[in-house]
């Protein structure tokens, strides 16, 4: 302890102790929320299919509902028919481009004298030439290409088309429906949702939190790994999270700073219960060994008090020396000043 507090802060206040358990700032409303929540799209409406059991994790990258399947089947199989009969006339122009290329190069390593000869090839004498043998050698190139950039650019887009009709899970984690599940999901179902109802919901639950909406500005400037927050539960049970990180969300209007407390891996299933609903949530703060924490209701009693508009004027003539910490729901810590 500070030889500062001994002679000022004790021996002025008897009430005036240090500060050991953690201060309790005040109640907040709070929230539990997973590391990430990723709404899940499929398609307009359909026959349903591909369902999985929610009421287990699910592994990143399993198909969980897939909406007309045999249609996207038979879909894909009059796709892959179209591409064959493509591939079918490509190769038959190929042929054709490459027999006439042959003509042209047999006809030119001919002497002249053989050329004299080449009765069935005199009529095409004039398209005979080293620039044609080059024009067929391009087209017959350039039709390769083609087909297979035609190929290609069907399947993308038959691929991006029909993305939307199967829905995957985007990370290890839990999934919700956003509608009522049969009790046998290999069975085909009628999927017609509302717009708003969207699909399903998949929730990484890797990590679980408690939020905060912190906005009073004493208590941002201070450090804060130094809160913890607890919630209570039913049955006398409290769960107890310790700061993890914050940032700044848009709520409304507005931005507002919000405060990120982990959940302990063993409270998880608790917490899992509480995703989406709001409760009561204490803060508490733990001051440090430097400092000395009074009760409000005895400072309160001072009869500096009576001169005094708020509580900064009450402290400063109270204990001149000492500088406010933090300003809680039922104490006041202090430190001595800084030289």
């Amino acid at each position: 302890m500070n030889r500062f507090f001994i002679p000022v802060l004790f021996g002025v206040l008897s009430a005036a102790s240090a500060v050991a358990d953690p201060v309790f700032v005040g109640k907040f409303q709070a929230k539990v929320v997973p590391e990430q929540v990723v709404p899940l799209v499929l398609g307009d409406h359909g026959t349903l299919t591909g369902l999985v059991d929610a009421s287990q994790p699910v592994k990143a990258g399993t198909v969980v509902g897939v909406l007309n399947k045999e249609r996207t089947e038979q879909e894909r199989e009059d796709m892959e028919f179209d591409l064959e009969r493509e591939r079918l006339n490509t190769r038959d122009e190929i042929r054709k481009l490459t027999v006439q290329r042959e003509k042209v190069a047999f006809y030119l390593n001919l002497s002249e004298e053989e050329r004299k000869y080449a009765t069935d090839l005199k009529s095409d004498e004039r398209s005979m030439t080293e620039e044609t043998l080059r024009d067929l050698d391009e087209r017959i190139s350039m039709l390769k290409r083609q087909s297979e950039t035609m190929e290609r650019r069907k399947r993308t887009e038959f691929d991006r088309n029909h993305e939307k009709l199967t829905a995957k899970m985007p990370f290890d984690g839990r999934l919700q429906y956003s509608f009522s599940v049969p009790d046998d999901i290999t069975k085909p179902m009628e999927y017609n949702p509302s717009v708003a109802q969207g699909f399903a919901t998949a929730c990484d639950d890797s990590s679980l939190y408690i939020c905060l909406n912190i906005s009073n500005s004493e208590l941002t400037q201070l450090p804060a790994e130094n809160f913890t927050v607890h919630l209570t539960l039913p049955r006398n049970k409290t769960l107890v999270a310790a700061f993890d990180h914050s940032k700044v969300e848009r709520g409304g209007n507005s931005d507002m700073l919000v405060y990120y407390f982990r959940v302990k891996d063993e409270d998880h299933d608790t917490a899992y219960k509480m995703l989406g609903s709001m409760a009561q949530a204490q803060l508490l703060y733990e001051p440090g060994e430097s400092t000395t924490r009074i009760r409000k209701s005895v400072l309160a009693a001072r009869p500096e008090a009576a001169q005094c508009e708020n509580w900064e004027q009450l402290v400063r003539l109270v204990y001149p020396e000492a500088e406010i910490i933090l300003i809680a729901d039922r104490d006041i810590v202090l430190q001595q000043q800084k030289p």
